[in-house]
């Protein structure tokens, strides 16, 4: 028979280790509901700046439509020149 002594110890023992898993699992909750509060104004951020930035390239393009055009003629070009060069030096 377990004396009432260790009884109670071993009582209070797994009361502690409630408590402190109870403490761990309030802090992991805490620290995983600010992550996810800190990774969504990230990303809003990151939207907000890219929205701005594609705004700026159409209003670059309004401004100036033929200086765009011809940007985007020689960007095609160039890309066209590396994929050609790209291709042949696969087939060969």
């Amino acid at each position: 028979m377990i004396s009432p002594n260790v009884e109670q110890r071993a009582n209070g023992a797994a009361r502690s280790m409630n408590d402190v898993a109870q403490n761990v699992s309030q802090r992991v909750e805490k620290f995983s509901h600010d992550a996810g509060e800190r990774i969504g104004s990230m990303a809003s951020q990151l939207q907000d700046g890219a929205t701005e930035y594609v705004e700026t390239g159409r209003d670059y393009i309004r401004q100036n439509p033929f200086q765009a055009a011809a940007y985007a003629a020689c960007a095609g070009a160039a890309v066209g020149c590396l994929l050609t060069l790209a291709l042949r030096s696969s087939k060969k």
